[in-house]
């Protein structure tokens, strides 16, 4: 979080507005479609729910300056399922993977990678961003048929690109992603994390009180609750209770591992859509790690069902909140169940498709 901030307060993502902007030219089509692509991969890096607030200013900008060309309730809502989708894509976008890869430790399993949800969340983002090219996109302006309502978001204030600040933040990011993944001397994903936060404020990058301040402690705080779910989840036994009542229901299909995974990542849309997100995955990953063991299945795959399938809820509005935030545009419930849930169940079918092709279940 400390890192990614002193990114943004370095001015780097107002030259990257600026950038995108012209890209796009003022074609909607195009302008939704790379900030869907956007929230996505740098989703993957940030908070999804910061990165949404932080692209909404932007886009009112784009928006007001347009003419009537780019309207916000046709970007509003890619930008917060691009961010939802890309928040599985690395142990550092949300914590819905970071719990998955935490039940796999607990129960004694090979774990994740820092990429290992990467080939699945870009493989959903591409997906759906060509389902935008091809007919999203005209069925959202059909089924979007309301009035805005008036924007309460500041349009972006200009930030002045901080050369040295943006260097340093830059390549502090960088070089921890590259431990992320090399993992050297066993370093832990907190050991590197905080490392690189104290050089960031050595550096004057940020001030330490205010980030301390405005740090997004409701989401760390229930990170850890939900952590200590899943573990007494799989220590009590009753993980084992909830496996033997979907062996009772589902019988010997269970043992093929394309059902399994079907399974989870189904249960997990669904059921996300209507419950927070860490308590649902630190559940399921406790019932499907433990039933891919015992059957002789790879949990990994049936973790990363886990963790994606419960990052995609988009079709309520009280899902996620970065569903929610979006909705200050006057989107209806309607809206979100067509849009949402249209986007979610390509995303899950995507997800399954590549979750078979890469282990090859």
């Amino acid at each position: 979080m400390i890192i990614v901030d002193a990114i943004l307060e370095s001015g780097l993502l107002t030259q990257y507005e600026h950038l995108l902007e012209k890209m796009t030219r003022r074609s909607e089509k195009g302008f939704l479609i790379l900030t869907f692509l956007s929230a996505g991969i740098i989703s993957m890096f940030t908070n999804n729910t910061a990165l949404v607030a932080m692209f909404m200013p932007f886009i009112t900008s784009v928006a007001k300056s347009s003419g009537g060309r780019i309207r916000r309730k046709h970007v509003y809502l890619p930008l917060a399922m691009g961010g939802l989708i890309g928040g599985t894509g690395s142990l550092a976008g949300s914590t819905a993977p970071l719990l998955a890869n935490e039940v796999l430790e607990i129960t004694g399993q090979p774990t994740f990678s820092f990429f290992t949800t990467a080939p699945v969340c870009l493989a959903i983002l591409a997906v759906v961003a060509v389902c935008y090219w091809f007919f999203l996109y005209d069925l959202t302006v059909k089924w979007f048929d309301f009035e805005e309502a008036d924007g309460h978001e500041r349009a972006n204030a200009e930030i002045q690109l901080n050369r040295k600040n943006a260097i340093v933040s830059v390549t502090v990011f960088l070089i921890c992603v590259f431990l992320f993944i090399t993992r050297p001397f066993g370093w832990s994903l907190g050991l590197i994390s905080v490392t690189g936060a104290a050089v960031i404020i050595t550096f004057g990058c940020v001030d330490a009180k205010k980030e301390l301040r405005n740090m997004m402690w409701p989401a760390i705080i229930t990170l850890g609750c939900a952590l200590a779910v899943a573990d007494g989840f799989v220590k009590s036994g009753a993980g084992e209770l909830v496996i033997h009542f979907l062996v009772r229901v589902f019988g010997p299909n269970l043992t093929n591992p394309k059902i399994m995974v079907a399974l989870f990542l189904g249960a997990g849309w669904i059921i996300s859509m209507f419950m927070s997100n860490g308590s649902l995955v630190s559940m399921l990953a406790s019932v499907a790690v433990p039933m891919a063991v015992e059957y002789g299945i790879n949990p990994i795959p049936v973790a990363i069902a886990c963790a994606v399938g419960a990052n995609l809820a988009m079709a309520t509005p009280v899902a996620t909140t970065t569903i929610t935030m979006v909705q200050v545009v006057g989107y209806r419930f309607k809206d979100y169940f067509r849009a949402g849930g249209l986007v979610g169940l390509i995303s899950v079918v995507t997800a399954w498709l590549s979750i078979v092709l890469i282990y090859g279940l």
